[in-house]
């Protein structure tokens, strides 16, 4: 089907969510193929970089992480265009030259968890002699907040995918009531990519510890490019898919609010 139908049971929506991507794999590839070198290109040189002068850090540097995060949201803008404008109608974005609402996606979509974040290191702040139960207190109860925020804001992502005039408000206003609903079929749509992901981090893991042991001395001084060559699958394939199992899903709950919203 070259047009996604939205639906609003969660079940049904995953069934229409998996076989659309399953459908339009060729699509999906000829989207993410252009972008894979810029992606994995900007993680190695953070893990480069890291084993060169991060050795001694477990998180190391992830500066570039940042770029590469770029060129994964110019892949959830186009897929949003796939299964909103259709197959033959879609356009992808071009991460050299973003348009207006391109670049308000990406602010967005960067403020929000900045902001959220911000808030909690000031309310961590103001706790901080409250002693550590407290904090992880609010650690718990800060998750499920930010979480509601997201998916009661995300509504504006695809709408600016497709160039709509729609405002954070009225993505607010018209997510009401689809909260679990995306939540359920996000989860439906994509469990069993995530036990693969899973299955295929602990074979990672696995191979990576056989080399610590095998070659401790050249190991410790590659640990995170290591983990960059082990993890690469999934950051080329598994990730990407994953991402736009998660983008058909906030697409298909946008396209039916929209269409019901105007009866």
């Amino acid at each position: 089907m070259s047009f996604f139908k939205p639906s609003y049971d969660a079940g049904v929506a995953a069934i229409h969510v998996r076989s659309f991507v399953k459908e339009h794999h060729d699509v999906f590839l000829k989207i993410l193929k252009p972008l894979l070198p810029y992606i994995a290109g900007f993680q190695l040189l953070d893990a480069v970089i890291s084993d060169m002068y991060f050795s001694n850090s477990k998180d190391g540097f992830s500066l570039f992480g940042i770029l590469s995060a770029y060129f994964v949201m110019a892949l959830v803008i186009s897929w949003h265009r796939v299964v909103i404008h259709g197959v033959q109608n879609y356009e992808p974005m071009n991460p050299f030259a973003p348009k207006k609402n391109e670049i308000l996606f990406i602010v967005v979509g960067i403020a929000i968890p900045v902001v959220l974040t911000l808030i909690f290191l000031f309310v961590a702040f103001l706790s901080r002699n409250t002693g550590p139960l407290s904090i992880v207190m609010l650690v718990l109860l800060f998750i499920p907040i930010a979480l509601y925020v997201f998916y009661r804001c995300s509504f504006y992502f695809p709408a600016k995918a497709v160039d709509s005039s729609m405002t954070l408000k009225q993505a607010y206003a018209l997510s009401k009531g689809y909260l679990w609903k995306l939540i359920f079929a996000s989860f439906l749509a994509s469990w069993r990519v995530v036990l693969i992901t899973w299955g295929a981090s602990l074979v990672m893991i696995g191979v990576g510890a056989v080399f610590s042991v095998a070659l401790p001395f050249v190991v410790a001084g590659v640990h995170h490019t290591l983990i960059f060559v082990l993890t690469l699958p999934i950051t080329l394939y598994l990730e990407p898919l994953l991402t736009v199992l998660g983008v058909s899903v906030l697409s298909n709950y946008y396209l039916y609010a929209i269409q019901h919203s105007e009866r």
